[in-house]
């Protein structure tokens, strides 16, 4: 039997054998068992801009008239590192401290602060429950007076405080922060993993598919045998997850290789699959390893997630405003 390490959390895993890691999914719960059934209803995100510099020409003050042209736009982008290939990091600002490490996760919704950043801007938490894949935790609620990353400002946001030093440790670098869909939905971007930046705008790829970004995740349908896996997408992870109970239907083989991680809940444990036959849009992606997971009852409709490692993208975009995603391989 063989076995591998995986790490679930905001994210990753460090082991030369291992899968991908894949993030957990937060999902915020009041503590009160008369409010659980409405709150896994997925909520909508609140609406992001992005804000654009714009240069104009003025008439001239003279007997012939130049009319202005139209302004042009400035599209804003920012360096990011990749991390195990796939994971994005780039800085922001929050609240008044400057380059602060941001993992870009749209599997995370609300976003996340470290322990530390909440102590250094004296921020006052409030317990909350929060759903991962294999149980409840409780963290703390606060409120950020001030995020900054790119064109994105955000104003009194909510966000949740966990400890992300051995994740950090893992990953090879200081994590401050998980930048989830509450900063980043309907805000169109795209990321070059070539050119190591995050563009802020939709772009035109070779391969695209329908997503849905009208909750709180970005989901697509991934077809396997006689199913359509509904499944979340996630920056914040490596591979392919699926959830046990959602097997059915699905075209795999089990694999003898087994494995345990940890996340800020705790350990845990999965098995793998193989995927022989898998296609996203018109695209095939099989074969593909997934590994399984048993699930908390985050939302009845996700089968699982898929990490854009599956597809393999040298740039991918996620354009909000027709819910396509894109990418070139």
């Amino acid at each position: 039997m063989v076995r591998r390490m995986l790490t679930f959390g905001a994210l990753s895993l460090q082991s030369p054998h291992a899968p991908a890691s894949a993030t957990a999914h937060k999902i915020e719960q009041p503590s009160n068992s008369a409010a659980s059934h409405k709150a896994r209803k997925i909520v909508k995100p609140g609406l992001l801009f992005c804000v654009t510099c714009t240069l104009s020409l003025g008439t001239f003050a003279s007997d012939l008239t130049v009319p202005n042209p139209k302004p042009a736009t400035r599209i804003a982008d920012v360096p990011i590192r990749l991390c195990q290939q796939y994971l994005i990091v780039a800085e922001g600002q929050i609240g008044n401290l400057e380059h602060q490490k941001f993992l870009i996760d749209t599997g995370t919704n609300p976003s996340m602060i470290d322990k530390s950043v909440a102590t250094r801007l004296g921020l006052q938490g409030v317990p909350r429950r929060v759903a991962l894949f294999n149980k409840n935790v409780v963290s703390e609620k606060a409120t950020l007076p001030d995020l900054r990353f790119g064109p994105i400002h955000r104003l009194n946001m909510p966000v949740m405080v966990a400890d992300f030093a051995q994740i950090g440790r893992e990953m090879g670098t200081r994590i401050d922060a998980v930048i989830g869909l509450d900063v980043l939905g309907n805000t169109s971007f795209t990321v070059d993993y070539v050119k190591r930046r995050i563009i802020f705008g939709a772009s035109v790829e070779a391969h695209t598919a329908s997503f849905t970004a009208a909750h709180q995740f970005i989901t697509v349908n991934l077809a396997s045998g006689s199913r359509q896996l509904h499944l979340l997408l996630d920056t914040g992870a490596k591979e392919l997850v699926l959830f046990q109970s959602r097997l059915h239907g699905a075209d795999y083989a089990w694999s003898p290789i087994t494995g345990s991680g940890q996340n800020v809940s705790g350990s845990f444990s999965y098995g793998t699959v193989i995927l022989q036959e898998l296609k996203i849009g018109t695209k095939d992606v099989g074969p593909q390893r997934a590994s399984v997971a048993s699930q908390n009852d985050i939302a009845s409709d996700i089968d699982g997630l898929i990490g854009i490692s599956c597809l393999r993208p040298k740039r991918v975009s996620f354009d909000f405003e027709r819910q396509v995603l894109g990418w070139s391989d």
